[in-house]
């Protein structure tokens, strides 16, 4: 596979951004190292890139965008319903299914996160 001037910096913003952005969000982070890279680039490389399992695609409830996340890991992504923002939520794995081999899991939960509650309690 060849590494591409723009798959580098798609690489480096997903790594420097843990916000899960949107491709549209990638294409104005990479406008400002690459200032001819189109649109179309961003979504080309970010589909590439999510076929070859170097990256996950997010489709979170609520939410016409893709969103993109570079951890491989098992997690799961908590979507505060207030601030808008995601978080990696670590859960307890394995998971076992008998008869199953499990090769991933998305799981999303919707909620408010803890700075958003605190803010709550102050009002």
């Amino acid at each position: 596979m060849r590494i591409t001037k723009q798959r580098e910096i798609i690489l480096q913003i997903l790594r420097e951004k843990r916000s899960h952005p949107t491709a549209l969000e990638i294409y104005n982070m990479a406008k400002e190292h690459i200032h001819d890279i189109s649109l179309s680039t961003v979504y080309r490389t970010l589909k590439d890139m999510v076929e070859k399992g170097e990256i996950v695609e997010l489709h979170m409830e609520g939410e016409t965008k893709a969103r993109y996340d570079l951890n491989l890991d098992n997690h799961a992504h908590f979507k505060c319903r207030h601030c808008g923002r995601i978080f990696d939520i670590e859960i307890m794995f394995p998971l076992k299914l008998i008869g199953f081999k499990v090769e991933r899991t998305d799981i999303y939960i919707y909620g408010i996160c803890s700075q958003c509650s605190k803010k709550e309690v102050l009002a």
